[in-house]
């Protein structure tokens, strides 16, 4: 689902509450017709540059909602759209800040764990995920990774040139070390 088309298919084949739920979560006002659809969405004026990017944000924008399954019905259309690394991050991301809403769901929590360790993996470089993966395995009392996502978020936030964030993962990390003594 890599086309402005394909996703339009997608929108138009939801039914009508989940429909205007996308276009609420996009701030757009979504025809009813593919066509149409593909036209608004692929417009220039579109903020969105790829079809990925689109699907991730009405994610984020339906967790922010508590939106659940809203999210967890476009998650696989983000991560199959996703072309470029970029869109591989983002994807993961919006999907682990869906599954944190609902994080004392066990499998929540678990699908929040992955995804924000895929979106890592793919170079994501946002605090996100390493904040609350980091207190994540600190409140499982797993200091050890705590440490480990500390400072990797540091390393990748510096070469980010987001230097305050690596700073405040940096002590963390020393808070870490110290509490693991």
């Amino acid at each position: 689902m890599s086309s402005w088309s394909e996703l339009s298919e997608f929108i138009a084949a939801l039914d009508a509450e989940d429909r205007a739920k996308v276009g609420r979560y996009a701030f757009l006002e979504l025809p009813e017709n593919t066509g149409e659809i593909e036209l608004l969405l692929s417009a220039p004026e579109n903020p969105a540059a790829t079809p990925a990017q689109f699907v991730s944000n009405v994610i984020s924008q339906a967790a922010s909602a508590r939106d659940l399954d809203l999210a967890r019905k476009l998650g696989p259309v983000a991560l199959d759209a996703a072309e470029t690394p970029g869109d591989l991050q983002l994807a993961h991301a919006s999907l682990a800040q869906a599954y944190f809403q609902n994080r004392r769901d066990p499998e929540s929590a678990k699908s929040f764990e992955k995804h924000c360790r895929a979106a890592i993996e793919a170079g994501h470089a946002g605090t996100f995920c390493y904040e609350r993966l980091a207190a994540l395995y600190e409140y499982r009392g797993d200091l050890e990774e705590a440490l480990r996502i500390s400072h990797r978020a540091a390393e990748v936030l510096r070469a980010a040139g987001d230097e305050r964030s690596a700073a405040r993962f940096e002590k963390r990390a020393e808070r870490l070390s110290r509490k693991s003594r």
